[in-house]
């Protein structure tokens, strides 16, 4: 009975402020598993102009996740391995892998996500991406949104490529939730 209480609460909590998660019920996450290769519509490389004369990159493939930024004049760049886990595994009673993530697929607000978070991550939100096609003076352009935070807001969007993310620098679309 307690289980069910705290079940409710938390999926209660969940479904606040818009956000909608479908959560698995303890039955199904015995035997589900997180994502075995990220969705072939983020695979690719995407860009974002800083505004500042740089592009930040994003590169997925199947099972790497690859990251190229700017921050405060300083160039960073990492890569994450994508391995799958059951849904119900403790992550801090696994081995300890730095560099390699799990991924969920998530619903919310009407949007298809993959949230990204390390192998070892017990608490706090991950990072969410979504690809979906957005219009622009009446062009359609493939959009990757990266979000954080429990509400899933928008931090940014990257392009396929390096001019059409000069061009967008930091457009926000009206159909979206931003972080600030």
């Amino acid at each position: 009975m307690k289980k069910q209480i705290l079940f409710m609460a938390l999926l209660g909590g969940l479904t606040l402020g818009g956000t909608q998660i479908v959560a698995p019920t303890a039955a199904q996450a015995s035997t589900r598993k997180t994502v075995k290769a990220l969705p072939k519509k983020l695979q690719g490389a995407w860009y974002h102009y800083d505004g500042h004369g740089k592009h930040d990159r994003v590169k997925f493939t199947a099972t790497k996740w690859r990251t190229v930024g700017y921050q405060n004049g300083s160039r960073y760049a990492s890569t994450s391995t994508l391995h799958q886990r059951k849904l119900n595994a403790d992550p801090d009673k696994l081995a300890r892998h730095a560099n390699w993530v799990v991924g969920w697929k998530m619903t919310v607000r009407r949007a298809n996500w993959t949230d990204l978070r390390g192998w070892n991550q017990s608490a706090g939100d991950g990072t969410y991406y979504k690809v979906a096609n957005k219009r622009y003076h009446g062009q359609k352009l493939a959009v990757l949104s990266e979000a954080g935070g429990a509400g899933v807001w928008v931090t940014q969007h990257y392009y396929a490529s390096k001019q059409v993310a000069k061009q967008m620098k930091n457009h926000r679309f009206h159909s979206e939730v931003y972080y600030a």
